[in-house]
């Protein structure tokens, strides 16, 4: 029998639409049509009724449940605080605040929502039914802790004396053991999550570095980052109703192809983002492209060990607090977001951008000091999908709209992991004849640290190194729709109809 493949914990349940996707996907819709309704405040405690029926739970033991979970979920739709019901403050607290076109989020973006937390168990080796009981016993043989014992035939495991070493998974002739580990905190790469005093789960915020694969991993809905889609909304009617209001402009990350359907093209999806109400809609790869010319060049004046890539936020962060002076040698310059923000702010500094992709850290990016006058409100796919059906906006009706030529093939292949490499080794070679260069890449943290500690002792030595905090790249971000196989064969073949192949960041009007 052939080997079935067994993906990663944040990859399983990826371009699945699960009821945690309905969830999420009908909570941030039925909260733009409340505010293009033109709802007020204090009319936010009849939202809930809009997304669960009383008497009838879809996701829980009951109703009341699912009520609370819903009500803290909003606050985060809202981009408010949370608020937990056991502090005695109105989950509504404080909503007015958001019913506007400003910037209210701030840190922490993650949060646990504890009334829909299961306390999972953390860590543990189990047996399952699937033990036969056979005569053999390979797996207590194995055991270096004396660990397994079979008081009724069946084997059992104290799991006080499992060291988790899985021996006797390996040995076991049904597959009858296996580990069952915590999703969220095993999507974690850099070990932001355990378990509070009560069981729940808890993000260690010091250490979160806003990944968010954690939100995608929870078959609970449990954990749940804040949005700006009420915001991006107010800014919208704000746009439609007063001309002389900022031009809105939308600036989209290169693993947008794809996220709709293999029917919706990329100029759909731009036309459908103008018929939102954006004056203009731009490339992210554009600023991919400017990125790749800087580093190529920062490459022939190399100080370092060697040059790091630096568009994904996260993964410098993991850096930064795990290998200090290795992150020295990441460069700082400014990301493809922040390059193609910048474009726009040099000929309309009043213009306010909105970037969308698959990121949930690109929000915590937007709020740094360095950032934040660059970047007006991040958007992931999932929200700029919910604003699509808010707004009544069919892609697939859009018919042929104008080819989207603000980019280099180089630059629009940044969302799939290597990509960014790839970009600089080849603009080394075209700009400046600078061959050979060794390569490293990682995608998902825990692989970036891995690398690092090779790294850091010796054992390898590259020239370049590209680190994604994501599986696949950026096409693996927690914001997306597709799966991160089907969104990276589209951003490869969109990458391909570039209309050139090397970047010329300077070529867009602007």
């Amino acid at each position: 029998m052939s080997e079935i493949g067994v993906k990663r914990v944040f990859e399983r349940m990826r371009g699945i639409y699960t009821p945690v996707t309905d969830l999420r996907r009908r909570l941030l819709m039925e909260t733009v049509r409340f505010i293009l309704d033109g709802k007020k405040p204090s009319e936010i405690e009849s939202l809930p009724f809009s997304i669960i029926e009383m008497g009838n739970p879809m996701y829980r033991c009951c109703s009341y449940r699912e009520l609370s979970i819903v009500k803290q979920r909003l606050r985060l739709a809202f981009g408010l605080p949370l608020v937990e019901e056991r502090e005695h403050i109105p989950v509504s607290s404080g909503i007015e605040k958001a019913f506007t076109s400003e910037k209210i989020i701030e840190t922490p973006l993650v949060n646990v929502i504890r009334a829909a937390c299961e306390k999972c168990p953390e860590d543990q080796v189990i047996v399952t039914d699937g033990c036969q009981s056979c005569m053999a016993h390979p797996c207590s043989i194995v055991c270096p802790r004396n660990a397994i014992s079979f008081p009724e035939g069946k084997a059992l495991i104290d799991q006080e004396k499992c060291i988790k070493c899985m021996k006797c998974v390996q040995v076991c002739p049904y597959a009858a053991i296996t580990r069952r580990v915590r999703p969220c905190a095993e999507a974690c790469g850099v070990d932001a999550i355990d378990s509070d005093e009560e069981g729940y789960a808890r993000i260690h915020q010091d250490i979160c570095v806003s990944c968010g694969l954690c939100t995608v991993s929870c078959p609970f809905a449990a954990i749940s980052d804040k949005s700006e889609i009420v915001q991006v909304t107010f800014s919208l009617m704000e746009r439609k109703r007063e001309t002389a209001s900022p031009k809105l402009h939308a600036i989209v990350a290169p693993s947008f192809t794809g996220q709709f359907g293999n029917k919706v093209t990329p100029e759909m999806i731009f036309a459908g983002i103008q018929r939102l109400g954006f004056d203009r809609v731009m490339e992210v790869a554009y600023g991919a492209d400017c990125d790749t010319i800087l580093l190529a060049e920062k490459y022939t004046t190399k100080q370092g060990k060697f040059l790091g890539t630096s568009c994904c936020p996260s993964w410098v962060l993991t850096a930064r607090n795990s290998y200090p002076d290795l992150a020295e040698n990441i460069a700082d310059s400014y990301t493809p977001m922040v390059e193609t923000a910048k474009k726009i702010k040099e000929s309309d500094v009043h213009a306010k951008v909105i970037f969308i992709g698959p990121c949930i850290a690109k929000k915590y990016e937007a709020l740094t000091t360095e950032v934040s006058g660059y970047v007006d409100h991040v958007l992931t796919f999932e929200e700029l999908a919910a604003l699509f059906v808010a707004f009544e906006i069919d892609l697939s009706t859009i018919g042929e709209s104008p080819a989207i030529q603000d980019a280099s093939m180089l630059g629009r292949g940044y969302a799939n992991a290597s990509g960014v490499g790839n970009a600089i080794i080849r603009t080394a070679e075209e700009k400046f004849g600078i061959t050979d260069i060794s390569f490293e890449k990682a995608d998902t943290l825990s692989d970036c640290l891995e690398m690092l500690k090779h790294i850091d002792k010796g054992s390898t030595c590259p020239d370049l190194v590209e680190g994604m905090a994501c599986p696949g790249g950026c096409v693996g971000g927690p914001g997306t729709l597709a799966s991160p196989p089907t969104a990276a064969r589209h951003v490869a073949r969109f990458a391909s109809s570039a209309p050139f192949e090397f970047p010329l960041c300077d070529k867009i009007e602007s």
